[in-house]
C-alpha cells in the first residue's frame, strides 16, 4: 500500500503540470508573504510612530510651560494631567541632584542616563498592581542643572494592536493557503485531466487503433489548438502508413502470385527431366519457397502492426505452449547435439493468441538453435516480476551462440535487417521483426542481454 503511494506519488511529482501548478503556489504563498509582511510592518510603525508623536508633542507642552511658567506651573500641569487618569500616560519629574520626585505616577526613578528616547519595565517601577509586566516607551529630557522631566506612554495597548494585527495576518496567511491549495488543486487537475486525455489517446493509438483521434471540446483555447493539431498529424501519418502499407501488400500479393505458379510449373517440369536437371530444379523450388516464405512473413508483420490480425485472445498456459514447441524442435536441436534445458518457476497463464504466441517461441527457438554451435547449450525459463507492482511473466531463451552487438540489438528487430556474420545463415531478417509485432500486440516488451557468450532474449508479458 505504501509502495503504491510512493509510485503514485513519484509519478505525480513527474509531471510538468503538477510542477508548474506547484511553483505557482509557492511563488503566490511567497508573494502573499511579502504584502503582508509590508502591511503587518507599515500597521505596527505607524502605530508607534503615532505614540512616539503623541509623546513628543507632550514633552514640548510641558517645556514650554516650565520655559514661560515656571517649575511650580510645570508641577500643576503634571498634577492635572495625572489626575485625568489616564492610565497609559506616563510622568515623572524629579531632581537631579538629590535624586528626589517631585510629582509623577512612577514610584522609582528609571535607571537611564542619557536625554532621549528609552524603553523601561514598570514592574519595579510603578505601584499599581495593573501595569505589572507592562513597558513603556519614554522621552527624558534635562530641563535645567537641576530638573529632570520624564514623560512617556505605557505600550501595552500598543502591544495588544500588534498581536491583534499579527493574529489576523496569521489568519490571512492561513486562509490564502487553503484557497491558493484548493484553486491549484483545481488547476492541476483540469489540467492534468485534459493532458490525460491526449496522452491515453495516443497510446490507445500507440497500440494499433490508427482511428482514434483526440477529442476536442469546441472552446477554441490551446487544448483544442493542440489536440487539432495532433489529430492532423495523425491523419497524414495515417495516410502515409496506409500509403506504405497498400504498398507493400500488393508488392507481396502481385508477386506471390507469380511465384506460387512459378513454383507449380518447376514441380511438374521435375517430374519429366532428367536427374542433372532435377537437381537444379530442386534448388529453384527451394529458392521459390524462401521467397514465398519471406512474402508471407512481409504479409503477416503488416496485418499485425496495422491492427488487421488483433488475434483471438484466450487465456493459456505458457508453460504447456513451450513444451510443444521445445518437443516440436527437439529434434533439431539433438542434430546439432544442442543441449536443451526448460525450468518453469512460476503458474504461468495470460490472456494471448494461442498461434500468434507459438509463432513467437518458435522463431526465438529456430534462431536459438540456427545460431548456437555443435555441443551448445539452450536455456528456457519463465519466471514472474513485480515491477511497480504491477505482475508480469518473463520468458527467457538463453543461448551459447554468436550473440548479437549491444549497438546492433535494437537494429534486428527492423525488418530485413541481419548482421554481416549471420549472412552465411539461411534467412531473410523478418523472424524478429514478426516476433517483436506480436508482443507488442500483447502489450509486452522485449529485452536483450549479453549471455557470455550467447544471448538471453527476455519476453515480458503482463498479466
Amino acid at each position: 500500500m505504501n509502495l503504491s503511494f510512493y509510485h503514485k506519488f513519484r509519478k505525480l511529482s513527474h509531471n510538468s503540470t503538477y510542477r508548474m501548478v506547484v511553483l505557482y503556489f509557492l511563488l503566490f504563498i511567497l508573494s502573499s508573504l511579502i504584502l503582508l509582511s509590508f502591511i503587518y510592518w507599515s500597521a505596527v510603525g505607524y502605530i508607534y510612530k503615532q505614540l512616539d508623536h503623541h509623546i513628543e508633542y507632550d514633552k514640548e507642552r510641558l517645556e514650554t510651560i516650565y520655559k514661560t511658567e515656571g517649575k511650580k506651573q510645570l508641577i500643576f500641569s503634571i498634577e492635572n494631567a495625572l489626575k485625568q487618569k489616564n492610565y497609559d500616560s506616563i510622568y515623572l519629574l524629579y531632581d537631579q541632584k538629590t535624586k528626589k520626585s517631585l510629582i509623577g505616577n512612577l514610584v522609582n526613578i528609571p535607571d537611564v542616563q542619557l536625554s532621549g528616547w528609552h524603553i523601561i519595565d514598570l514592574t519595579r517601577l510603578s505601584g499599581s498592581t495593573e501595569k505589572q509586566n507592562h513597558s513603556a516607551r519614554i522621552l527624558m529630557t534635562i530641563l535645567s542643572d537641576e530638573l529632570i522631566l520624564i514623560n512617556g506612554l505605557d505600550i501595552e495597548s500598543a502591544h495588544e494592536q500588534e498581536h491583534m494585527i499579527f493574529n489576523s495576518l496569521i489568519a490571512g496567511i492561513a486562509i490564502i493557503l487553503l484557497l491558493g491549495t484548493i484553486g491549484g488543486f483545481i488547476i492541476s487537475i483540469s489540467t492534468i485531466k485534459k493532458i490525460n486525455i491526449i496522452n491515453d489517446t495516443i497510446n490507445d493509438i500507440k497500440e494499433g487503433n490508427l482511428s482514434l483521434r483526440i477529442p476536442s471540446r469546441g472552446t477554441d483555447d490551446d487544448y483544442d489548438l493542440l489536440a487539432n493539431n495532433i489529430n492532423q498529424m495523425l491523419d497524414q501519418i495515417h495516410q502515409l502508413m496506409q500509403g506504405m502499407q497498400n504498398i507493400s501488400n500488393n508488392i507481396a500479393h502481385d508477386l506471390r502470385t507469380p511465384l506460387t505458379r512459378l513454383r507449380a510449373h518447376l514441380e511438374l517440369i521435375e517430374i519429366d527431366c532428367s536427374e542433372k536437371t532435377s537437381d537444379g530444379i530442386r534448388e529453384a523450388l527451394k529458392e521459390t519457397d524462401n521467397l514465398l516464405s519471406t512474402f508471407n512473413a512481409m504479409l503477416r508483420i503488416n496485418k499485425v502492426e496495422s491492427g488487421v490480425d488483433k488475434g483471438q485472445f484466450k487465456t493459456l498456459s505458457i508453460d504447456s505452449l513451450l513444451q510443444d514447441v521445445i518437443e516440436f524442435y527437439e529434434p533439431l536441436a539433438e542434430s546439432k547435439s544442442i543441449v536443451l534445458s526448460f525450468e518453469n518457476n512460476n503458474s504461468s497463464e495470460i490472456k494471448a493468441d494461442r498461434d500468434m504466441l507459438f509463432q513467437v517461441f518458435a522463431n526465438l527457438m529456430d534462431n536459438a538453435i540456427k545460431y548456437t554451435p555443435e555441443h551448445g547449450k539452450i536455456s528456457i525459463s519463465i519466471s514472474s516480476i513485480n515491477k511497480n507492482s504491477n505482475h508480469q511473466i518473463k520468458v527467457s531463451f538463453a543461448d551459447t551462440g554468436k550473440g548479437i552487438p549491444v549497438d546492433e540489438q535494437e537494429k534486428v528487430l527492423e525488418p530485413f535487417y541481419r548482421l554481416e556474420k549471420h549472412r552465411d545463415q539461411h534467412g531473410n531478417g523478418l523472424g524478429l521483426s514478426l516476433v517483436s509485432a506480436i508482443v507488442k500486440l500483447h502489450g509486452g516488451s522485449m529485452i536483450f542481454e549479453n549471455n557470455k557468450p550467447g544471448l538471453i532474449i527476455n519476453i515480458i508479458f503482463p498479466v
